[in-house]
């Protein structure tokens, strides 16, 4: 009777070990199989994305380089302008200086541009040394103010050789440069223009490569563009022209260019 018992108890725990260990194999069995369906959810998105570039289709690519050059005829032009006084008292330079350039401002004024278009870019006084016998000696205190005075309008050239035979008579006598260039609102005009022009440019050159390939244009995969800033026209001035000044400007060129890569099939 006690060894039916023993037997019978050390059946139940056997089978009760069975039991746990067929649990715990389903629990494994069961985070392996929800880790494989998490890993295969994460993963598909990148493998359709991949598969959708092209939707499905085996296309190549075509790279061209469209370029716009537009040539416009300036609408503003920029004087830099000045006056250099050397005394060997500081305060007299400064105020030789100052009396040029108030003269100056008051002759512009009368040529109709507004102070405003006028505005001061260096204002400088230091002392000035030469070599006597060996010896550096001061001899004296340079006064330099420029300014720029800006006019857009017609007569471009007319109206910048006044600017410089007004300064000039009023005391002024440095001319750093004189330049033409394009107003802003102007300059956003042609680079539109520039950039449409490009993109029409780099399209025709696809379209003519794939026709003798014997392909055909099907999409675009990527765009670049870069667009240059035109360069001012600067034009010299000689001091030592007593007669009348004459500026002739020149066109002012915009450029642009657009990178376009193609799909083709």
């Amino acid at each position: 009777m006690v060894i039916s018992l023993i037997f019978n108890i050390a059946l139940v725990i056997d089978m009760n070990r069975k039991l746990k260990f067929k649990l715990k194999y389903l629990a494994f069995l069961g985070l392996a199989l929800t880790l494989f369906m998490l890993g295969s959810v994460l993963y598909s998105p990148q493998q359709v994305q991949a598969a959708d570039l092209d939707g499905g289709q085996n296309l190549g690519t075509l790279s061209v380089v469209g370029n716009a050059v537009l040539y416009e005829q300036p609408d503003t032009v920029k004087v830099i302008i000045g006056t250099s006084v050397l005394d060997p008292d500081v305060q007299k330079a400064t105020a030789s200086a100052a009396n040029n350039i108030n003269r100056a401002l008051s002759a512009l004024k009368g040529l109709g541009i507004p102070e405003s278009s006028i505005q001061t870019l260096s204002y400088t006084i230091g002392p000035e040394y030469r070599y006597i016998n060996n010896e550096q000696v001061l001899i004296g205190y340079r006064v330099v103010h420029t300014i720029q005075v800006t006019y857009s309008g017609p007569d471009l050239g007319r109206m910048a050789g006044n600017i410089i035979d007004a300064c000039v008579d009023s005391g002024l006598n440095q001319v750093n440069g004189v330049y033409f260039a394009v107003s802003d609102a102007k300059l956003s005009v042609l680079r539109t223009t520039a950039l449409e022009t490009a993109v029409k440019d780099a399209r025709a050159k696809a379209d003519t490569i794939s026709k003798i390939l014997g392909v055909k244009v099907v999409g675009v995969q990527s765009v670049s563009e870069s667009y240059s800033s035109p360069v001012p026209i600067y034009r010299s001035y000689d001091l030592a022209v007593t007669s009348s000044t004459t500026i002739l400007p020149g066109a002012v060129s915009i450029s642009a260019s657009i990178s376009i890569t193609f799909y083709i099939q």
